[in-house]
């Protein structure tokens, strides 16, 4: 550190750690002009005055000789392993005008040519459909996920939220399936951690279903090792049990807000009428009708799938 009588620029600044989504927020000690170190702040809701060393280690990307701090442009047309891109730097200027002028040449021939592949939170967020709406290709929903696609998209079935977390708060039993969230894994690692702590103290009990020892199962009150690739037998399991054995389920709620009582075919797609659409089991007249033909079904027992015909009775009512 430069010495005090040199000292011209001395503070700490807010700011938040982008080496992942769950930017936690940082401070960093800039002494004239130079960040010399990264401690967690106190005053961030989401990580507590935390901060993990990846973290901690921010300063050194921020001066890595490698890092990118201009547009690149290849020159080389030749591609393959081993092969030198030979990247030139542009200014964003050129940059910006590259990028805009080959969208516009498609647009003219045939925006549908256009696809927006990202992955994960670029694609997701509303932003991306409006300018493809705007544009005028439909193809905004390429994604190259390796670590959401159940999350997400059963998220936004369900709350329309596109993250979820359990309440760890008012939790008593927790199951975490190949999951170490509070195990300083995952999003808002640090508040998450603590605040398992603190379940646990109060007697939160945890399961760690996972095919190997992890941390989180080396911690947990019960370690259940299921072998790899049951996951989905395992959770279709625990449904049966919740919804037939038991029936741990708002029948009222699945029945005028949801498309559960609808009936499903041998194909495994939704039966239908003529007109496409989806039909409902009518106990008043024994037989398949739409499901907005005024059905009135008494209190409605487990999702239902037909095992012959369409027109014949269901399996369970």
């Amino acid at each position: 550190m430069a010495n005090a009588n040199q000292v011209k620029d001395d503070e700490w600044l807010h700011t938040v750690c982008d080496n992942c989504f769950s930017y936690c927020g940082i401070l960093a000690h800039r002494v004239n002009g130079t960040v010399v170190k990264i401690e967690g702040d106190p005053d961030a809701p989401n990580s507590r005055g935390k901060v993990c060393a990846k973290g901690q280690a921010g300063v050194i990307g921020l001066y890595d000789p490698s890092r990118v701090k201009t547009p690149l442009k290849r020159t080389n047309p030749e591609k393959g392993i081993g092969v030198d891109p030979q990247w030139q730097p542009i200014s964003w200027d050129e940059a910006i005008d590259i990028v805009a002028k080959k969208p516009n040449e498609v647009r003219k021939d045939d925006p549908r040519k256009v696809v927006v592949s990202s992955f994960d939170v670029p694609v997701i967020h509303k932003a991306v459909e409006a300018w493809c709406a705007a544009y005028g290709t439909p193809n905004s929903h390429w994604v190259g996920y390796y670590c959401g696609n159940y999350l997400h998209s059963s998220m936004y079935l369900t709350n329309g939220t596109f993250h979820s977390d359990y309440d760890i708060e008012y939790c008593n039993y927790l199951i975490l399936l190949g999951n170490q969230s509070g195990f300083m894994i995952g999003v808002n690692a640090n508040t998450t951690t603590q605040k398992m702590a603190e379940a646990r103290a109060r007697g939160m009990h945890v399961v760690a279903v996972d095919p190997i020892c992890s941390h989180a199962a080396s911690k947990a009150d019960e370690w259940v090792p299921i072998r790899p690739g049951t996951d989905g037998a395992l959770m279709l399991a625990m449904s049966h049990v919740l919804l037939h054995e038991m029936n741990l389920y708002d029948s009222p709620f699945l029945r005028q807000y949801s498309n559960a009582p609808y009936l499903v075919g041998n194909d495994g797609y939704y039966v239908r009428d003529a007109a496409g659409k989806p039909q409902v089991w009518d106990p008043a007249s024994g037989q398949a009708r739409t499901h907005d033909a005024g059905v009135r079904s008494p209190p409605w027992r487990a999702p239902i799938r037909l095992t012959a015909s369409p027109a014949g009775p269901p399996l369970c009512s």
